[in-house]
């Protein structure tokens, strides 16, 4: 199976993580320094132009106040 950043789940993908930062009150700057990456890492990933590995989408869910598998529940629709 062959990922593309710009595949559409990916993009669902995206547009959850930048609404769970949203919806937390937090900015793109915050969010990085409490997962220890720099701003511009948080964009590009909210823009697709980054993968997000497994540990960095757990540390994403807990630092805007989300369980990562309810997340992954919601995203997957079950």
């Amino acid at each position: 199976m062959s990922v593309s950043l710009y595949d559409a789940k990916y993009e669902e993908l995206r547009s959850l993580l930048r609404s769970l930062r949203l919806e937390a009150g937090l900015t793109q700057t915050q969010l990085a320094s409490a997962l220890r990456v720099g701003q511009s890492y948080v964009s590009k990933i909210e823009r697709g132009e980054n993968f997000l590995d497994v540990l960095l989408f757990a540390s994403w869910c807990s630092a805007c106040g989300v369980k990562a598998g309810s997340t992954l529940d919601k995203f997957l629709g079950t």
